[in-house]
């Protein structure tokens, strides 16, 4: 690498540290975990495996932190640490072999283009019965609608549950779910009416989607979300598209949402048999285990992905039509009638994977020719 490569990385990487460790509320609270932490491992052991990540991989450890390697009940061995990707190397050094990300957060992070997108390649999807651009808002088809053409498309919606979500909204946040009452829908919380009115008055751009009724088997795990798969899929250097991991995210007390940054729960699945990969889920950081979903009691090694083998197939061949993308985060719910196109991701949460699935460096061997 020429040395001004080498030091732009070294003090972006420096910055981003920095920005995490104090503002990012998530890194925050990895790191006032680790302070509080009473059951820790040694000074001269915790030095040592932090100088053997950094050497290793060239970036400072912030995953030591993320994944709770600090502490006594941590049995990886240095190794197995070494298997974990750091946030920084993946998206600045791995991500970019494969795609431009700037260039497709304007396509794939915006739920309008992407629902356009995604009917552009008849992909499955959920309802999208509505979409808020600037001060308009059109139906599924395009036309723009008034006060009374919108109430008209509310009361033709049968399901009981509409979600608003923010069209650029990442990890669950923003949305907004309306709850059908008597035949009208109301903001869950309040006493607020979704109508032409309420829609307008929203800041930004969004869409409203119609529930998914999820598979029973899903729904059995827990109940409250529409539990999802994130499966990523790699395009090799033949063309053709592989899967090379799959978790199960679901919400926990009593949340809406199955977002694992939004405190939800998440599982490996095995990539053979569509079973647990482990018997226990996580949260997107830490070492804590789940043996059995806390509100449901539903047992993890139980787990079984319905349909697997054509769940399997059946996104392998979507995959393989989106050319725009060659390294993709599939959200993907499963219903009795097959899969539903939730999302696709740029930034799919590297750490959130490797807490499921333990270490992926070993998914991207090929990758690693790059030093920092």
């Amino acid at each position: 690498m020429k040395f001004f490569t080498f030091f732009k990385h070294k003090l972006i990487e420096n910055v981003r540290c920095l920005y995490l460790i104090n503002f990012n509320y998530r890194y925050k609270s990895n790191m006032h975990r680790y302070r509080l932490s009473k059951n820790t491992k040694s000074k001269v052991v915790i030095n040592f495996e932090m100088k053997e990540l950094k050497r290793h991989w060239g970036c400072y450890p912030l995953q030591y932190f993320n994944h709770d390697f600090y502490l006594k009940d941590c049995t990886l061995s240095i190794e197995e640490m070494k298997q974990f990707i750091p946030s920084y190397y993946f998206y600045r050094i791995i991500f970019p072999q494969y795609d431009d990300s700037k260039a497709l957060l304007n396509i794939v992070e915006d739920k309008i283009v992407m629902d356009v997108l995604f009917d552009g390649m008849n992909f499955p999807t959920a309802s999208v019965i509505a979409k808020k651009k600037t001060h308009y808002i059109f139906n599924s088809k395009g036309i723009s609608l008034n006060n009374n053409s919108f109430a008209e498309l509310l009361s033709f919606s049968h399901s009981a549950k509409l979600f608003i979500k923010p069209a650029n909204g990442r990890g669950g946040s923003g949305i907004l779910i309306a709850k059908k009452q008597d035949g009208i829908y109301k903001i869950k919380d309040s006493d607020l009416e979704l109508n032409f009115n309420y829609v307008s008055k929203l800041k930004g751009d969004f869409v409203i989607e119609e529930a998914i009724t999820q598979h029973l088997d899903i729904a059995a795990v827990y109940a409250h979300s529409v539990n999802t798969l994130r499966v990523i899929t790699k395009r090799n250097a033949q063309g053709q598209v592989e899967i090379i991991a799959t978790t199960l995210r679901m919400g926990s007390k009593g949340s809406e949402i199955d977002n694992t940054s939004a405190g939800g729960l998440v599982i490996g699945v095995d990539l053979l048999t569509g079973c647990a990969f482990r018997d226990y889920a996580t949260h997107e950081y830490g070492l804590e285990r789940f043996y059995e979903h806390p509100d449901s009691g539903f047992k993890f090694k139980d787990l079984a992905i319905p349909n697997w083998l054509n769940i399997h197939n059946e996104i392998l061949e979507l995959a393989n039509k989106n050319i725009i993308m060659n390294l993709t985060g599939w959200d993907i719910a499963i219903t009795h009638d097959g899969i539903v196109v939730i999302e696709i991701n740029t930034l799919f949460g590297i750490d959130g994977l490797q807490s499921a699935l333990g270490g992926l460096e070993k998914k991207f061997s090929e990758n690693r020719t790059v030093k920092m």
